[in-house]
């Protein structure tokens, strides 16, 4: 059966939200408001790029139910989730019904970050309706940490003038080394949410941050890459912890600039293999995944905050394959 977007909002009982070229900004939670309090323990759990197709390719959604399988086995329960973007491929409603069906075998709360290929067909308004609630950036307080979902896929408008459809537009923001598409940017907008939000934190607070590509210039013939991030980095230099988890890699990168430092998770749908250049000098090279093992070179990760500090680990499926695999 197929589902117009009109009715698969009015199916989920959400009002669409207005056909923007980039999302409102506004801030969801305070920075002023963290307790006086230290940060306390807590864990939380990360999945990210399941790029799930509908019928078109049903493997992906096993994946993403593996992921889901094991977090909701963890005792104790993380105190939520994050997804980290592209939770579907083609932006379309009715792939978005798709996750959203299978996204709710989940126990904890999630939170949504939004990826290329959530965005770009219709240019968020499905997602921003459905699962963010809102709009992105967006940011919010817990046990002493201050949590910020950043949007990192802004991209120039190439699709207007050319007269693109939604499904030529989505196909060239979701190619990498596409050559309309161009850098993925913050934007100045957002920058200035970012400054604003931070202006009611202590500089002693840690920071957790969460956006789909990564925060720095990793590759950017494949569009690992944003753009105006050093501006960001500007911003939160002078905070004591920053950690900031990223997708979109679909393989484990990790980087430190002064004192941030950058995590990526797996993805759950394929892996990418590591660039040709950009990767730090020693790293070992990453072997192509074996088209055999339905879980090689996936996952997802799971961390624990206390303390000010972090600890990432991912769940490499390579080394550990879901039960029943």
């Amino acid at each position: 059966m197929i589902i117009t977007r009109r009715g698969f909002l009015q199916k989920t009982l959400l009002a669409g939200g207005a056909l923007l070229v980039l999302p409102a900004i506004r801030s969801i939670g305070s920075g002023s408001s963290l307790q006086a309090a230290g940060p306390e323990s807590f864990r939380f759990a990360i999945i990210g790029d399941s790029h799930l197709m509908g019928k078109k390719n049903p493997r992906l959604k096993l994946r993403l139910e593996a992921a889901i399988r094991e977090i909701n086995s963890l005792a104790p329960q993380p105190d939520f989730v994050i997804h980290l973007g592209d939770a579907v491929h083609d932006g379309t409603p009715e792939q978005f019904q798709y996750f959203a069906e299978t996204i709710t075998q989940l126990k904890p709360k999630i939170y949504f970050v939004p990826g290329e290929h959530d965005w770009y067909f219709d240019m968020g308004e499905t997602y921003r309706s459905v699962f963010i609630k809102g709009n992105a950036p967006y940011s919010f307080n817990h046990k002493g940490y201050h949590l910020i979902i950043l949007n990192g896929i802004g991209l120039n408008d190439y699709w207007t003038g050319r007269k693109l459809t939604p499904q030529q537009r989505m196909e060239i923001a979701g190619t990498l080394n596409h050559p309309l598409q161009g850098p993925f940017r913050l934007g100045k907008e957002q920058l200035a949410w970012l400054q604003k939000d931070l202006s009611g934190v202590g500089r002693e607070t840690p920071l957790l941050i969460f956006i789909h590509p990564p925060l720095y210039h990793y590759y950017r013939p494949w569009n690992f890459w944003v753009e105006d991030a050093p501006e960001a980095h500007l911003l939160l230099k002078p905070f004591q912890s920053v950690s900031v988890f990223h997708g979109h890699v679909h393989h484990t990168v990790q980087n430190e600039i002064d004192r941030m430092k950058f995590f990526s998770t797996l993805s759950t749908s394929w892996p990418y293999p590591y660039p040709d250049t950009g990767v730090p000098k020693g790293s070992a090279k990453m072997p192509r995944p074996g088209p055999s093992n339905f879980y090689d070179g996936l996952g997802w990760s799971q961390n624990s905050a206390g303390n000010g500090d972090m600890t990432h680990q991912d769940i490499l499926w390579t080394l550990t394959p879901p039960e029943g695999s």
